[in-house]
């Protein structure tokens, strides 16, 4: 959407006598009230490079919200581009905006509440206006009916879309999505304990795992199945994990399987040491079991459903091994609970099904000799996020750009410091977010670090919680994440948004330790400025290193 531009020029005004105005006539527009003086820049960070400061013609860009978009919510919200030009006074919707040097604006304002919303942005500076009017679109308002206190006609209930669809009777399916195969390492069908978006990634099941199905769900726009990995737990899938010959085309309730349960009988464990790590073999009968693994400071619990036999084991290595301490079992009626003790925390793991034997593979930490130099010898895989997807800036500056050259830095100071690197992507191609984990476990890397720059969502104050931040998804990974974010914070000098847990793709594989790092937001207009800077791209790239020095110089300290 283009923006209307007038020039201002100097004329004389046409005096008209009161007298000769007539009684009645139509209305007069009130003139546009054009921006004078600008709006107040939040105040500066010192370790941010100074933005540049940039004089052009004034035309008005809005990267985000785009004409005619449907917010999420209804109170306030932030929109932000550029106007240009740096020397620019910016209202919106009567709201003075701030404009940083670069032209880049970055406003809060409450959501536009009449009938057609719009944003009204008008900018001017000593020379020229510009006027942009930005039609958006706002969700309805939450229904608060108290519908209990209605008079009147009978209500009718009105089924809802996410109605459970109960599945009668002894249907035992597959799982698995055509083309997945039961050795398949890096397939997995992953189950929830609810349906929908948002929930909890809690087991990671084998294809060809048999399971009991009990119901159907329409939730977030998926169709799920609920299924039972024994009987006293049950899970959701994405129905679209079934194998194909048990989903009923015409019917979503409607599903094609064995009537009878599968026996899984487990036979006595064995451990297989090697150097790299240790192997638990679990010999079982029938199809996959389903499992839950859990971890704890020391130890990883593995948890087997629908179980009808198997031995206690209690057992230790010949001979004693440094890291792997003992096993042991614990029978819990169709389940069977492994108890895996370490003398050390746990640093990866992979669940392996092959030839009737589930292989639990603990994975040993690389040996450090030496803390002044930990990274000498490593693999680690760099991940520059995106694209596909990616947060574009105020001045059109895209992620996945940034974050490349940012990669290509940490790559050179890795191997500057004798480090194998991995390089997920080197061009701004698009990788698919499956594989980048996917290319780190057949690297065999030590490690895996994602780079991103952040964004919000819809109606979160942009100017209050910006900041650094560095996510993981398993609990082997938060000593990583912790020694990262610290030094993000030191080298960034941005707000602390802290080491959290979220559920994202590229840091669920188990192999390694994997984090995703948010260095800065490129939504706020000085931040976009600093990360198209070489400068702050090697500070960030220096922050992920010396996290990586950090977390693996803490491993040459243990016994």
């Amino acid at each position: 959407m283009k923006a209307s531009t007038f020039r201002v020029f100097a004329c004389c005004a046409a005096i008209v006598s009161a007298s000769c105005r007539p009684a009645t006539g139509p209305s007069v527009p009130a003139p546009i009230a054009f921006p004078v003086v600008p709006a107040p820049l939040p105040p500066g960070n010192a370790k941010l490079p100074p933005v540049p400061e940039v004089r052009g013609p004034l035309q008005i860009t809005v990267v985000y919200p785009k004409p005619e978009q449907m917010l999420t919510v209804r109170d306030s919200n932030f929109i932000f581009g550029s106007v240009g030009t740096g020397d620019a006074a910016l209202s919106i919707n009567g709201v003075p905006v701030p404009v940083w040097p670069n032209g880049a604006f970055m406003g809060w304002l409450p959501v536009p509440r009449d009938n057609a919303p719009r944003y009204d942005l008008l900018a001017a500076n000593k020379t020229e206006k510009a006027r942009l009017v930005l039609p958006i679109k706002i969700p309805p308002a939450p229904d608060t009916t108290n519908r209990q206190k209605l008079v009147g006609d009978t209500l009718q209930p009105v089924p809802s879309p996410d109605t459970l669809l109960p599945i009668p009777g002894n249907v035992y399916v597959t799982l698995g999505a055509p083309g997945s195969t039961v050795n398949d390492t890096d397939r997995v069908t992953i189950a929830r304990p609810a349906p929908g978006n948002g929930q909890e990634y809690k087991w990671f099941l084998f294809p060809g795992t048999v399971v009991k199905i009990t119901g159907a769900q329409k939730a977030s726009g998926d169709e799920f199945v609920r299924i039972e990995l024994d009987s006293g737990q049950v899970a959701w899938v994405l129905r679209s994990e079934l194998q194909a010959q048990n989903i009923s085309p015409d019917s979503l309730r409607r599903f094609i399987g064995d009537s009878v349960a599968p026996i899984r009988r487990v036979g006595a464990v064995s451990l297989e040491p090697g150097p790299d790590w240790i192997d638990v073999v679990i010999p079982t009968t029938g199809p996959p079991p389903p499992y839950l693994v859990a971890e704890t400071d020391r130890s990883i619990s593995l948890l087997l459903y629908g179980v009808t036999e198997a031995p206690v084991v209690s057992m230790m290595p010949q001979p004693t091994d440094p890291y792997f301490n003992s096993v042991s079992s614990t029978p819990e009626l169709t389940r069977v609970r492994y108890a895996i003790n370490l003398n050390r925390a746990p640093y990866g793991y992979l669940a392996l099904w092959q030839n009737g034997k589930l292989t639990f593979r603990v994975r040993r930490p690389p040996r450090i000799a030496d803390a002044a130099s930990p990274l000498r010898g490593l693999t680690i895989t760099v991940d520059p996020g995106h694209p596909p997807a990616g947060a574009t800036g105020p001045t059109g500056f895209y992620e996945g750009d940034g974050v490349l050259q940012v990669g290509f830095r940490v790559r050179d100071l890795l191997t500057q410091r004798g480090v194998n690197v991995v390089m997920t992507r080197t061009t701004p191609d698009p990788v698919d977010l499956g594989l980048r984990a996917i290319i780190s476990r057949r690297a065999n890397a030590h490690a895996f670090v994602s780079i991103h720059l952040n964004a919000f969502p819809d109606g979160v104050n942009p100017f209050v919680n910006n900041g650094s931040l560095t996510l993981y998804f398993w609990p082997h990974s938060i000593p990583l994440a912790v020694a990262t974010q610290a030094a993000l914070l030191a080298e960034l000098g941005l707000r602390d948004n802290g080491a959290k847990y979220q559920n994202i793709a590229v840091a669920r594989g188990t192999w390694m330790p994997s984090v995703l790092t948010e260095g800065a937001f490129i939504i706020m207009p000085d931040q976009e400025a600093a990360v198209r800077t070489p400068t702050y791209q090697e500070s960030y790239a220096t922050a992920i290193v010396r996290g990586l020095e950090s977390y693996f110089a803490s491993l040459a300290q243990k016994p």
